[in-house]
């Protein structure tokens, strides 16, 4: 079980905020919480850093990321970190340029950004001053159905212990858009339009001939350069009743196609030796069904963030009845040495371990993910 949070620190009435939810609901909230996602416009925009005039707001009206600068120029060298649409930040110092640009020093020590850029126009912008409603309360311009569950979410992230990962927000089902419109809005959803699509084929074989199947796989993605955005997966399920219809491995013009194998994808931050057997660090964002020796896609019910130096563990589950053990599951390519299985100039993906139940991982062998991995990669301003 995870070690108990630690204790947070007595709020005053200045850390408590009052905030009317779509003029329907009034609810209060520790500034804390509110600012649990650092980084984001919405802790941002609770943190009190506009009314101090340091808050800042990357627009990205173009859906280009911005690249951080060494210096207050607009050629100047990049720092290799950059900026998302929507990203908040704050700021040290304002620097007027011989060129008429306003150059911010980002509070972080990251670097400089501009505020505008001639040809393209704002680039960022101040925080405005918080909405407040008649009584002074912040007014919050979402329905209380999907706002509510972010302000559940966000008291879980305030005392999530490293390790034990909190499980993303989920949308009420009959609201799920007007729910990630939202996170994006405040920075927490990258904008799924963002950047350029790409495809990481990691197909040593063709699923006709996988040799290796099991329960579940799981295995590191990392990004090389640039943060990526993941946003589905293809891969294959192997059943033995499949493999005997067909010495070919794919069933006859007249046999039937063997069922489907029920799967789910979990996703774990942080190195995958040390999420093995750490059930309650694998957070569910995909389901979907494996056909037999046939490409599969799974996409993701949200797409995932991977960023660079910080790995990012993929598991493929299946619903395997206990008692099919071995007739079934997802395939993955023979023992191979620990390392890259697959990668292209953007993304790296690693060899694996394969489970025979969902906490029980194999710990000799690696084993090399067989599919194609799908994300989007941002585009950044030059």
């Amino acid at each position: 079980p995870p070690p108990p949070p630690a204790p947070r620190p007595v709020a005053t009435g200045a850390d408590i905020l009052t905030l009317n939810v779509g003029g329907e609901r009034v609810v209060q909230r520790r500034r804390s919480t509110l600012c649990a996602l650092k980084g984001s416009f919405l802790a941002s925009r609770f943190s009190g850093a506009s009314e101090r005039g340091l808050g800042w707001r990357y627009r990205g009206d173009d859906d280009f990321a911005l690249s951080v600068r060494t210096a207050p120029s607009l050629t100047g060298e990049k720092t290799g970190n950059t900026l998302a649409p929507g990203d908040a930040f704050q700021v040290a110092e304002e620097q007027r340029g011989p060129d008429g640009i306003l150059y911010l020093k980002l509070a972080d020590g990251r670097g400089w950004v501009f505020e505008r850029k001639p040809g393209v126009g704002v680039m960022c912008e101040r925080v405005k001053e918080q909405d407040l409603d008649r009584e002074g309360r912040h007014f919050v311009n979402y329905s209380p159905t999907i706002f509510l569950p972010l302000l559940d979410y966000l008291g879980m992230k305030e005392l999530e212990v490293k390790g034990h990962p909190v499980p993303p927000p989920k949308a009420p089902e009959h609201m799920r858009d007007e729910f990630d419109a939202m996170l994006r809005d405040f920075g927490i959803l990258p904008s799924m339009g963002i950047g350029e699509r790409r495809l990481l084929l990691a197909m040593a074989m063709p699923y006709s001939a996988v040799p290796w199947w099991a329960y579940g796989l799981a295995f590191e993605v990392r990004t090389k350069r640039r943060p990526i955005l993941l946003t589905a997966l293809e891969t294959c399920g192997v059943t033995r009743e499949g493999d005997e219809v067909s010495e070919g491995g794919s069933p006859t013009a007249t046999a039937p196609a063997p069922p489907p194998v029920p799967c789910t994808l979990h996703v774990a931050e942080g190195p995958l030796r040390e999420r093995l057997g750490q059930r309650s660090a694998w957070i569910e964002v995909g389901r979907g069904t494996l056909a037999h020796r046939t490409g599969s896609r799974i996409v993701l019910a949200n797409s995932i963030m991977i960023k660079p130096a910080v790995a990012t563990c993929l598991y493929i589950a299946t619903a395997v009845p206990a008692g099919d053990l071995g007739r079934s599951g997802v395939a993955f390519g023979a023992p191979t040495p620990a390392g890259v299985s697959a990668e292209d100039g953007d993304v790296t993906v690693m060899t694996g371990h394969f489970s025979t139940r969902f906490d029980d991982f194999s710990d000799g062998g690696w084993y090399p993910f067989i599919g194609k991995i799908e994300y989007t990669l941002p585009l950044s301003h030059e």
